[in-house]
């Protein structure tokens, strides 16, 4: 064989490598994860740790991500051009299937492609019905919802004992903030049975002034404040500052005569003593796993089932449980430590 032919052989190798190169890419699935938030947010971490675990190992899809930071941009305005935001990524990624987390992906962005049979939708952190999004009966959207864990913390505050080994008081006062999903998740905390403990009242807040008449007002009320959601929480009244999780739960603790404990990891991140939440590791790796059934599988969305969470989660911190003189079995520090959710 010539050294020219060679040549030209090397040369044909290194086309079709290129040509195949370019023909996989093509012809990759495509996945755009919409999150409502960003990541400063433990809840969003979880969940795109929860979807990393298993699409990371699927190298045939293109993935990409975009995050829509609502969660500390409460007013309408922001949402709205978020949501023109991401669905002109849509539009420029054109994927084969959206992942929507949380109300505000679906609200102001992703409705829009319900019965879009180009389009599979994967939806996870629900608070409510997917009804106003038209998902009960789309054939291309399957999710996971999300739902608080209230008996599970029920079952925990039954098992706080002070250091005297007594029971805490039977009165819970639920404070949060008034963004989509604590209105939401209010309507569950009220209609739930607390017993043997009882809801003695809810309240909400849109600024921090109202949020520390509500603490100071809850400590009054109850024995236990509840603490749903506070990263909505503005500084002043018609403002657009919102105010910083770790200083709302300091001045929180600093000012409340009861234990104050969360529905959610972010309260303990932030600086709080105990929470009891549902687990944003579970969010993400049921919505990656129905992605690989409907890309993988060829499955339709719609003939997998929409499911209710499973799991939950339970972050303690050391130093304010001691300071708060409480004391829970051995086991639940034990399961927050394995979780690495042990402060």
């Amino acid at each position: 064989m010539t050294r020219k032919l060679k040549n030209w052989l090397v040369v044909a190798f290194l086309l079709l490598v290129v040509l195949l190169l370019f023909w996989f890419k093509a012809s990759q699935p495509k996945v755009l994860v919409i999150q409502s938030y960003d990541t400063d947010y433990a809840w969003t971490r979880d969940i795109d740790t929860g979807l990393r675990r298993v699409l990371d190992g699927n190298l045939h899809y293109k993935v990409q991500w975009h995050y829509m930071n609502t969660k500390r941009q409460p007013d309408a305005d922001f949402k709205r051009r978020a949501g023109v935001l991401a669905a002109r990524e849509i539009g420029r990624f054109r994927p084969n299937l959206i992942v929507a987390v949380d109300d505000d992906a679906q609200k102001y962005a992703v409705k829009e492609y319900v019965g879009d049979p180009e389009v599979a939708i994967v939806f996870a952190g629900i608070n409510g019905s997917v009804e106003p999004y038209g998902y009960h009966r789309a054939p291309n959207v399957t999710g996971i919802f999300e739902r608080k864990p209230l008996r599970s913390l029920r079952d925990t505050l039954a098992e706080l004992r002070d250091r005297n080994g007594n029971p805490i008081g039977r009165r819970i006062v639920h404070i949060g903030d008034r963004s989509g999903s604590v209105m939401e998740d209010s309507k569950e905390i009220e209609a739930a049975d607390w017993s043997p403990f009882r809801l003695a009242a809810s309240h909400h807040a849109s600024t921090f002034d109202e949020w520390k008449r509500a603490v100071v007002r809850a400590s009054a009320e109850g024995d236990l404040i509840l603490v749903s959601n506070y990263q909505s929480i503005l500084r002043a009244e018609g403002g657009k500052d919102s105010v910083p999780p770790a200083e709302i739960v300091a001045w929180t603790e600093d000012n409340s005569s009861v234990p104050v404990v969360g529905l959610g990891g972010f309260l303990v991140e932030d600086g709080g003593m105990l929470a009891i939440g549902a687990s944003g590791f579970e969010q993400g790796d049921v919505i990656a796993r129905m992605t690989n059934t409907i890309l993988d599988k060829g499955m339709r969305p719609g003939d997998i089932p929409q499911v209710m969470p499973r799991q939950y989660l339970v972050y303690m911190r050391q130093a304010v449980m001691e300071k708060r003189g409480l004391k829970l079995p051995d086991i639940y520090e034990a399961f927050s430590r394995a979780s690495n959710n042990y402060h």
